[in-house]
């Protein structure tokens, strides 16, 4: 009987083979995932947020999922949560949106005439590495006729939190500027307390009628956050009713963002927000305030640049904890050009 070899293959042949295979190679901590109307945003083989093309009349980010796999924002009105108040339809979980803009409402929702949408037009960029997963893309601020008020770059990216911790960190930054081809007037903003960035915490978080806690960069506590300027300010508090311990959703400013010593419209019902320029509605609270006035003319030829960290934490921060982490932040450079 004829006696049959085995083909001769190259070791490193061998080798290679072994290497490329998908069940040896490693997967990138941080990674990307795009679908027909969002992109999941993925840290350690779970996904920390999805970036939202569009829900209601903008996108946002939803859901914010932080240690423990907790959900960390109000589910309504994006679910069915029917543990949860049905007010304020426009608060889903993440956005940044404002009030006025050449006279046009981009915050609430609504059929009126003066009512605007923030519409997702392409994603610019998705970018992975070990440090951080990011999605970039470009909106326009429409009137209900379709004209563009506004155009706006937005990046959000998931981040290593740096400490060992479990922290879930998110990076959100904005370039808001003029359409191409406008007519070189400048963008009014108006001076309203309705904005800006902002997110939508869970009922059970609540600091009315729940057992959560709010606490700014400055010791304040609560109701008498609201209005105030601070470098950060943390909402804590039992992501469900039955858990056994708290959780916690921290804003920070970024020192070079527009506006970063400008007031929060933070409600002790679950709403906080940064308002980098509203100035007369929260004049009650700031009666030694130097101006008296607010609103913005953006200059033809110019931007606004925003950049916010949210970071997604276990229990309650001290403000120590804060500093920290404000001080980690600070350090670090906008991405955005």
């Amino acid at each position: 009987m004829m006696k049959l070899h085995k083909p001769f293959v190259p070791s490193v042949i061998v080798l290679l083979l072994v290497a490329s295979s998908p069940l040896t190679a490693l997967a990138q901590r941080f990674q990307t995932k795009q679908h027909s109307d969002r992109v999941d945003l993925v840290q350690d083989g779970q996904l920390v947020t999805s970036y939202q093309f569009q829900s209601g009349t903008k996108p946002i980010l939803w859901p914010l999922i932080g240690p423990g796999q907790s959900r960390m924002s109000r589910e309504y009105p994006m679910a069915d949560s029917k543990d949860e108040e049905r007010d304020h339809p426009h608060h889903r979980s993440l956005w940044m949106t404002f009030g006025e803009v050449n006279g046009f409402d981009f915050w609430a929702e609504g059929e009126g005439e003066n009512k605007g949408r923030v519409v997702h037009k392409e994603i610019v960029s998705l970018k992975e590495s070990e440090s951080a997963a990011s999605v970039t893309t470009r909106h326009e601020w429409q009137t209900k006729s379709g004209q563009v008020v506004l155009e706006e770059i937005c990046r959000y990216a998931v981040v290593d939190s740096m400490n060992g911790s479990d922290d879930r960190v998110i990076d959100c930054e904005y370039i808001l500027k003029h359409p191409e081809g406008s007519s070189g007037e400048p963008i009014h903003f108006g001076d309203t307390k309705e904005g800006m960035f902002a997110v939508r915490v869970p009922e059970t978080m609540r600091a009315d009628k729940s057992n959560g806690q709010i606490l700014n960069s400055n010791g304040l506590l609560n109701a008498a956050t609201w209005g105030r300027a601070a470098q950060w300010v943390d909402y804590a508090g039992k992501v469900t009713s039955d858990a056994k311990s708290d959780m916690g959703v921290a804003i920070l400013t970024h020192p070079e963002s527009f506006g970063s010593d400008g007031y929060w419209h933070v409600r002790t019902y679950g709403l906080f927000a940064h308002n980098p320029i509203g100035v007369s509605h929260f004049l009650e609270v700031n009666p030694t305030a130097v101006k008296k006035e607010g609103g913005y003319y953006l200059p033809s030829g110019t931007n606004m640049h925003l950049l916010y960290r949210v970071i997604l934490h276990r229990d309650r921060w001290t403000l120590q904890d804060g500093i920290q982490k404000y001080e980690a932040f600070a350090k670090s450079k906008p991405q955005l050009n």
